[in-house]
Parts: structure tokens; C-alpha cells; sequence
């Protein structure tokens, strides 16, 4: 299951039966002391195809787009407390995406997405090359941009759909030791820009430019039966990669682990240690955020409860409500994602701040759009087919949407759970 584009390929538990049953309870607090203009915004591009507006429990309004610099931003003027934005968007084969957001008039924006990383940055480009400096026991990884290659036998490699514009480039050695893998060397190459298909100069790791990785240990807790990974990333404003190898899961608690050395991150670098655990449908992951590499503990999340789920409304079109219960580890966000076929995704997103108001708390409904202008009805979820469904919690330090920025001793824990609802 690749949780982040809900492309659903677990096996799935039935979730219950499906009733009908009332509405959302009408939250327990009042109005703001004055109206908050809010503004939400996404690259050139890539904004949505409909936006509309929730002012508390008033009509959902469309918005129009309006351009910002470099961005496309949608406004609106909030009253109340809490309010909601939905928005469409359709990919070129066919898949709408309908995804809601309930939240305070201030989190609002943190449905946009204006990440230097994906702004302005197709995937037009390939790069070649070749590595030296490896024994017949080391393989080298080099990744930039989100793109990622392993060297060949003949220790040419090509990196992949790589977005316009500089990137920093990282080439990493692996060398296996008694059966273990561990990272040796690492060229760092800073805003590589080079056009496509031309080659990269050559990623010597016995030369000087190639450097010595830090490392400590990270303890995981909370491993259950099923095991546990770790992996270490480096976030910088032109690349997210992966500095180590997936591994297989395991039981052990201690692990090693490599990072790059302080001294060559730049002010907005950051590195994180990810440990995720996976068993059947259901997985849970603990992210630390750290500029210096350092022995650490951290612990995994527990496993997500799962919402109870009831109908809203059958037709015209299918509304679900999602019911979760609290859990201590997720004290940021409850999401749902409901999925028919290979064509419609209707997802529900709500705030801690949101269902504070709420008398039933995480109570995640698929509200009625059909109000708003321009709202197209074949977006919506509807009965007779099955419905897999994916439950998200989130919690830590971290702050929430794809803008948050990570800092020395952030924390984000999440956990997922997928099922199916046969034909409601």
C-alpha cells in the first residue's frame, strides 16, 4: 500500500455493517471575535480544479482562483471557530481525487501545497553516470531530486524523471559485512543542474570529495511481533532521499545507523531516522527530525483503532461518516479515504482543534457539496459498488500538510489501516 497517493494493494478486514444514522453533533463553542481571511495556496500547476469554502456549519461556497506571485491561492473569509475547504482535482487517467478538510480557520492553508521541492519542477529530465571506488561487496544508491538509481554491474547508472532545476545530488556507498549493510561513504553534491541525458562527472567514493558518514545507534520501542524497519533520510529544499537501504523488518531494539556530518547541511537541511512496522493491513511509523546524528529513543505509535463507519445518506450519491475513538499517540489529525474502483477517491481530513468543538470528537462525515456551485456529483462515492477504505492517524511535533517544516527534534507519528466495505 503506497499511503501516499491511496493506492490501496493490503489485504482488508471487513470494517462491520453499514446503517443509516443522523448527522454530526453541532459543535459546543460559538464565534470568533471577528472575521479571519484566509488564504490557501498551491504551485502554478497543480492547484485544484474546484475549491469551495465551509464557514462553521454554513453552505459551502466555490472559490475562484486568483494568482499570487508564483502560486495560485483560493481566499475565503471565516467567521466562525471552525470551518472546511473541499477540493477536486483529476489526474490524466480518469481518477478524481475529492478531498475534505475540517479544521480551525488557521489550519486551514495547510491544505495547500507550495513546497519549493515539487513547485515549478516536472519530471522532465534524466541524468547518467558512472561510479568508482567500489569493492565487489558495496553497491552505491544515488538519489536527487525524489528520483532515486542503484549503479549497475558495470557501475553506470541512469537517475530517473528528475524535475527541472538544481538539486542536490547524493551518492551513497553500501558495503555488506557478515551479513549487514551499512553506509561507508557519501558524495554530496550540492545544485546540480546539468540538461537532459547529459552525464554527471564521475562519483568517485576513494577520492576526497567522498566523505565518512557519522553514526550512532537509534533504540525503537515498541516493536510488536511482526518487527520493525529503519531508514535514514536527508531533507534539503531540492531533495528528499533516502541515505539508506530499505532493510527487512526485525525484533532488534538498537540499531546503527548513518547520517551526514553537521558541518556539511546547510540552514535548512535536516535529517530524519524513520521506523515503520507493518502487520497485515495495518502499519505505524515514528519519524525523528535532527540536524546532528546523535544516539536516540524513540518509539513506535500504537496500532490504529479502527473507525466505525455508517451511512450518512445512500443517494443521490453515497455520504460515510467515520467514527474514531481518541488515542493518545495521535493528537494532531484523523483522516479517512474511501476509494471505489480505479476512478473516484472521497477523503475526509479533521483537526484535533476542529473535533475539540464537537461534542462525538473525531466524527468524520462526507458532507453534502451538492449545494456548491459547480460541483459534479460523479466525484461523490456511490452505493452498490465496493468501498476500500483507509483510516489515517497523526500525532507529534510536526506540523500538519504538505508545507510543514520539519526542525531539530521534530516528531511526526502516524498510523493506517485499510478494509473494505462490500457494495453499501
Amino acid at each position: 500500500m503506497q499511503h501516499a497517493s491511496w493506492i490501496v494493494t493490503a489485504a482488508f478486514l471487513p470494517l462491520g455493517a453499514l446503517g443509516g444514522c443522523s448527522e454530526s453533533t453541532a459543535p459546543t463553542q460559538g464565534q470568533t471575535p471577528g472575521p479571519v481571511t484566509v488564504a490557501v495556496a498551491y504551485c502554478n500547476g497543480s492547484q485544484p480544479d474546484w475549491v469551495a469554502f465551509q464557514d462553521g456549519d454554513g453552505a459551502w461556497t466555490r472559490a475562484t482562483p486568483a494568482m499570487m506571485g508564483d502560486t495560485i491561492s483560493f481566499q475565503y473569509v471565516f467567521h466562525a471557530n471552525r470551518g472546511g475547504i473541499a477540493t477536486e482535482t483529476r489526474d490524466g487517467g480518469g481518477l478524481t481525487n475529492l478531498l475534505v478538510l475540517f479544521g480551525a480557520p488557521a489550519e486551514i492553508p495547510t491544505a495547500g501545497n507550495t513546497k519549493a521541492l515539487f513547485c515549478g519542477t516536472a519530471a522532465s529530465k534524466a541524468l547518467l553516470g558512472t561510479v568508482a571506488g567500489l569493492d565487489t561487496n558495496e553497491a552505491a544508491v544515488i538519489s536527487a531530486h525524489v528520483a532515486r538509481a542503484t549503479a549497475r554491474p558495470d557501475n553506470t547508472f541512469a537517475l530517473q524523471a528528475l524535475g527541472s532545476g538544481p538539486h542536490d545530488l547524493i551518492a551513497a556507498r553500501h558495503t555488506r559485512t557478515g551479513g549487514l549493510t551499512a553506509v561507508t561513504r557519501i558524495i554530496l553534491r550540492r545544485d546540480v543542474d546539468l540538461p537532459d541525458s547529459a552525464t554527471v562527472p564521475l562519483l568517485d567514493f576513494g577520492s576526497p570529495e567522498a566523505l565518512t558518514p557519522v553514526t550512532a545507534t537509534v533504540t525503537v520501542n515498541g516493536i510488536g511481533p511482526e518487527g520493525a524497519t529503519s531508514v535514514v533520510r536527508v531533507l534539503t529544499k531540492t531533495s528528499e532521499v533516502l541515505l539508506s537501504l530499505p532493510p527487512n523488518a526485525s525484533l532488534d531494539v538498537a540499531r546503527p545507523y548513518a547520517a551526514l556530518p553537521l558541518a556539511q547541511l546547510r540552514g535548512d537541511d535536516v535529517q530524519e531516522v524513520l521506523a515503520s512496522a507493518v502487520n497485515g493491513s495495518a502499519s505505524r511509523s515514528t519519524a525523528f527530525y535532527f540536524r546532528s546524528a546523535a544516539d536516540r529513543i524513540i518509539a513506535l505509535p500504537a496500532a490504529l483503532v479502527r473507525p466505525t463507519i455508517d451511512t450518512v445518506v445512500s443517494a443521490p450519491v453515497l455520504r460515510l461518516r467515520a467514527r474514531f475513538v481518541a488515542q493518545a499517540d495521535f493528537d494532531r489529525a484523523a483522516s479517512i479515504r474511501y476509494q471505489q474502483g480505479t476512478t473516484t477517491i472521497v477523503g475526509v481530513s479533521m483537526t484535533a482543534a476542529y473535533a475539540a468543538l464537537l461534542t462525538n470528537g473525531y466524527e468524520l462525515v462526507v458532507p453534502d457539496l451538492s449545494g456548491a456551485a459547480g460541483f459534479d456529483p460523479a466525484w461523490a462515492l456511490h452505493a452498490g459498488s465496493q468501498v476500500i477504505c483507509i483510516a489515517g492517524r497523526v500525532g507529534g511535533t510536526l506540523g500538519l500538510g504538505a508545507n510543514a517544516i520539519p526542525g531539530d527534534g521534530s516528531i511526526r507519528r502516524d498510523a493506517f489501516d485499510t478494509d473494505t466495505i462490500p457494495g453499501p
